[in-house]
């Protein structure tokens, strides 16, 4: 036992720091041979992994809480943080099912039986409240340590991956590709947003966001039939406009006097990126299309990005030749020259034909495959997506 040596109290505030950078030591170490063995079992047997996962983050909440009693735990501003927070994601729920109006519906796979919804939903609560308040003992500690903030938050995005669905893409490229920019993408822009929330509000913030995004999919009878690429987007952007809103809202609270982006760069910033992913996803009365081949050169060539008007139903018989027109034949999308017009049994048919090659196309195009015609192109920008489609395209056919 230290006693006072008449220099202060020096050993036993020495000791003390000691014990608690060792607490916190023991808690990283712990997260990772934990994880180490939730990979393994997660591949090996899945349904033993979610019984066993539940059951470490529930041991590790009521363990942190009763034993961890920093001061840095004690939160502030906690009611107006999660409040704004709660307003966030009810907004992005709107937009969520909002999607599903443009996109279309499709029947939820989750039962919504009392008893299964509660077996569903319960350890992500449990999940989410573990890995949170994991997160606030470790980062908060770490604070100053950027290397060992950006470590944590790995290991806490790894926490969260399902090995056994992902090993079962490897196997096709394209698959894996879609998930990681689908799911892994999105997974780690959240685990970074929720270590910024951490160090700057407080774990219940976090929480407040994370089992609202989550478990709306469990709740809602019908989901919106995203795709990867849609889940992905909406996923990354949410969170990177909850991040700039609480940056704002630090930064004028702080009174900061270095430069700052003022609130009007933030909606500026979200409307730009909002409005790109809704023309790059068809919404809006102009939709972009990459060129594959050199059909129509030189007038514009493989690589270059097509804008094409989508055309009303009334206007679909209407076409006059040399229109530049995108239609759909066996699942591809063409755009090809109106070389001709034709009627059949009071059905408009039109001939068309790329302006390099030298026959105009075999068969016939009806005003049902029209889904607009050319406005403008932008030249070269669509050569990383032709990279994408040719690369996955190979390794169909290889595996074929």
């Amino acid at each position: 036992m230290y006693k006072n040596n008449g220099k202060g109290n020096f050993p036993i505030i020495f000791c003390t720091r000691s014990v608690k950078i060792m607490k916190h030591k023991a808690i990283l170490i712990i997260l990772i041979f934990y994880l180490i063995i939730a990979i393994v079992l997660n591949i090996k047997n899945p349904l033993l992994y979610t019984i066993l996962n539940s059951l470490y983050w529930l041991i590790m909440f009521i363990t942190l809480k009763i034993y961890i009693k920093e001061s840095y735990i004690k939160l502030k501003n906690n009611i107006d943080n999660i409040v704004i927070m709660l307003i966030i994601s009810f907004v992005y729920i709107i937009i969520y099912i909002f999607m599903g109006f443009l996109i279309g519906f499709s029947n939820s796979p989750y039962s919504h039986q009392i008893l299964k919804l509660l077996t569903n939903i319960t350890p992500k609560i449990i999940n989410t409240f573990g890995i949170e308040i994991t997160r606030q003992i470790l980062v908060l500690k770490n604070k100053n340590n950027k290397k060992m903030i950006i470590l944590i938050t790995i290991l806490l995005t790894i926490a969260q991956i399902n090995f056994n669905s992902l090993i079962n893409t490897f196997s096709n490229k394209e698959l894996l590709f879609k998930t990681i920019c689908g799911n892994l993408i999105p997974l780690l822009a959240s685990n970074i947003l929720y270590t910024y929330l951490t160090i700057k509000t407080s774990y219940l913030v976090a929480v407040t966001n994370k089992l609202i995004k989550e478990l709306i999919i469990f709740i809602l009878p019908i989901l919106p039939n995203a795709d990867w690429f849609i889940a992905g987007t909406l996923g990354t952007l949410s969170s990177a406009v909850i991040y700039f809103i609480f940056k704002y809202k630090i930064f004028k609270e702080k009174s900061y006097k270095k430069k700052k982006l003022e609130k009007v760069d933030y909606i500026t910033i979200f409307i730009l990126l909002f409005t790109l992913i809704c023309f790059m996803l068809g919404i809006f009365k102009y939709e972009p299309i990459t060129i594959l081949s050199n059909s129509m050169s030189p007038y514009f060539n493989r690589g270059d990005i097509v804008i094409f008007k989508k055309v009303k139903d009334s206007e679909l018989a209407k076409m006059q030749k040399n229109t530049i027109i995108v239609y759909n034949t066996e699942g591809k999308n063409i755009v090809h020259r109106i070389v001709d017009k034709t009627q059949k049994n009071d059905n408009v048919l039109y001939k068309t034909k790329g302006d390099s090659n030298n026959i105009a196309d075999i068969k016939l195009v009806q005003t049902n495959q029209i889904k607009g015609k050319y406005v403008f192109h932008i030249k070269y920008i669509g050569f990383p997506s032709i990279w994408l489609y040719e690369y996955f395209n190979k390794e169909n056919k290889e595996e074929l």
